[in-house]
């Protein structure tokens, strides 16, 4: 006979695995989309912003790795938690795995969040609803509305703080406030930015709350002076050079599509409408009683974002210029999952008849907007056709069977949820936008390019610089050496600012940041000029430069000293 006890054990069990259950499964999913997406092409460790961010901690672990790097000394990245990670992770000779575990936290944190929500906004079909939410997240683009994606496989600060600050939203959405004090001061602690986001949201969470239960929640405004401690922590740690208007040239220069509005195309202005619309959207799926609650989290990431946005694409004199130089672009990643639930907000969404035909509208125009903004593989005609397809026969189909009664609710709401998610990954697929592949987890995946960096590392004493193009960015991270400067280190602004510019300038000029390589084009003597400015015995000349380069430096008292391995590497001279 069942007793109570067990009745209550086996209905916790019931709630364990239906909850963890779902979590689990979402990373797994998640994960795999990232690494099988073509907008990174899979899973990446030792490239892109990792020539930035990862130098620092190798160099703890590695006296003398990087030393006389001007940038390292001049702008040093606010990250220094990441640092202490790739320290580690170094050190113990592990930091691809490391590496894959800080990429993986990013993942779980969104899975948490997504089956919190599910369970709140969808109880009836959590599972569907949840795994149609992360289908579509594993299809988003590199960049949306001016934010890089928290959905992309790569261990990065900017990834896992918009992951954990889904994560923070999602307890204050769902009443998690104990889960809340812990990710807030986190969030700080990853990236010091994100950190003052979730400091303001803490602050809105706890007005919200006094407006609804006529009381503080001391918790809360404990988790926001942690929060506000981790922030000023790392501001001290690592000031930020930083100046207002060289950031607005920063922007408009080097990183348009980050923050600069006013230069973006039609797509990405477009992408940053969807962004907005489809997140407004999610206002409906809240109860009355919480919607001050998402007004005073969502709704002011949301208004924060379209008043920056508005004020920059608009060239609005002053406001526009703020707008970039606090990088409000920032405030996307807050809106990005939440404009994920606002596409299923047809499916999920509660509404009378009367309600139903305005939000779908909203829904159609927002979604639409959104994609054909974020830039998925493929033809845009063939690309408009194919989700066109799926957005209106999954729409139609749900209004049908709500119309006609002939299934439950949860029925409806778990075939359509899941039905759209996997027709969005399949049009995807066909459409060019995945490939199935294996992972590659190794930090610097081309073994080639690591033999290179090792014989360079032989060839190239500790603490010498390296005269090389500024578009191979990944020749300092590869060798652990110095460079003059590439474009891949920019400084925020301040002296460092004007400092890049001028070695750029000796280079080539910084317009091959953004066009043609400058560098290639220059003359041995030139170089060797270059190299005489800074003090530098070996410059690195790449296949693409002309034929009577090598010759010349060679006549000039140059010696090839590492060769490239294979097809990677490049060609690097030392002075006899």
């Amino acid at each position: 006979m069942e007793t109570a006890e067990t009745s209550g054990s086996g209905s916790r069990k019931a709630y364990f695995l239906r909850r963890y259950g779902l979590i689990g499964l979402l990373t797994v999913i998640l994960g795999t989309l990232e690494i099988w997406s073509n907008i990174g092409n899979g899973y990446t460790a030792g490239w892109g912003d990792h020539f930035v961010l990862s130098p620092e901690g190798i160099s703890w672990a590695h006296p003398g790795a990087f030393a006389n790097d001007w940038f390292m000394e001049a702008a040093p990245q606010p990250h220094w938690f990441f640092d202490f990670i790739t320290f580690a992770g170094e050190s113990l000779g592990i930091l691809s795995f490391v590496y894959v575990l800080y990429w993986g936290f990013g993942l779980l944190a969104f899975a948490t969040a997504t089956t919190m929500l599910a369970f709140r906004f969808a109880p009836s079909a959590p599972w569907s609803v949840g795994i149609g939410v992360t289908l579509f997240a594993g299809m988003s683009s590199w960049m949306v509305g001016g934010t890089g994606s928290p959905v992309i496989a790569v261990a990065l600060p900017a990834v896992l703080s918009a992951n954990l600050i889904y994560l923070l939203i999602a307890c204050f959405l769902t009443q998690r406030r104990v889960l809340a004090m812990v990710i807030a001061p986190l969030i700080a602690i990853v990236h010091v930015q994100q950190g003052s986001i979730a400091a303001v949201l803490l602050v809105g969470a706890l007005v919200a709350y006094f407006v609804t239960e006529r009381r503080i929640d001391w918790r809360l405004a404990g988790a926001l002076g942690l929060t506000g401690a981790a922030v000023a922590f790392g501001l001290i740690l690592r000031p930020v050079a930083s100046n207002l208007k060289d950031f607005v040239k920063i922007c408009d220069q080097i990183i348009p599509y980050h923050c600069s509005a006013h230069l973006w195309g039609w797509q990405d202005l477009l992408s940053a409408v969807g962004l907005i619309v489809l997140c407004a959207l999610t206002f409906v799926l809240m109860p009355p009683k919480q919607k001050p609650l998402w007004l005073a989290t969502v709704g002011l990431a949301a208004l924060g974002y379209t008043l920056g946005f508005l004020a920059d694409a608009l060239r609005i004199p002053f406001f526009g210029e703020i707008a970039q130089g606090v990088n409000v672009y920032r405030l996307g990643a807050v809106l990005l999952p939440f404009a994920l639930w606002g596409a299923f907000v047809p499916f999920i969404g509660r509404m009378s008849r009367r309600a139903s035909i305005p939000v779908l509208i909203i829904w159609i125009f927002g979604f639409g907007s959104l994609i054909l903004g974020i830039g998925w593989a493929g033809n845009l005609k063939v690309r408009l056709v194919l989700f066109g397809l799926v957005a209106v026969g999954v729409v139609a189909w749900t209004m049908i069977q709500r119309r006609q009664g002939r299934h439950t609710h949860a029925n409806i709401v778990s075939v359509a949820a899941l039905s759209f998610g996997i027709l969005l990954v399949l049009a995807n697929a066909l459409n060019g936008g995945m490939t199935v592949r294996a992972p590659e987890f190794h930090f610097i995946q081309d073994p080639n390019l690591r033999t290179w960096g090792e014989n360079v590392r032989e060839a190239v004493p500790t603490g010498e610089i390296i005269v090389a193009s500024p578009r191979t960015e990944w020749v300092k991270l590869v060798t652990q050496r110095a460079v003059i400067v590439d474009c891949k280190d920019v400084p925020y602004g301040g002296e460092a600012w004007t400092q890049w510019n001028e070695r750029l300038e000796d280079l080539g000029g910084w317009t091959q940041c953004v066009g043609p390589l400058l560098y290639d084009a220059m003359t041995a003597e030139q170089l060797v000029e270059a190299a005489d400015k800074y003090g530098s015995d070996f410059i690195s000349i790449s296949a693409g430069v002309p034929e009577e380069v090598p010759a010349d430096l060679v006549e000039l008292g140059w010696t090839p000293v590492v060769e490239p391995v294979g097809t990677s590497g490049t060609t690097i001279y030392g002075r006899d």
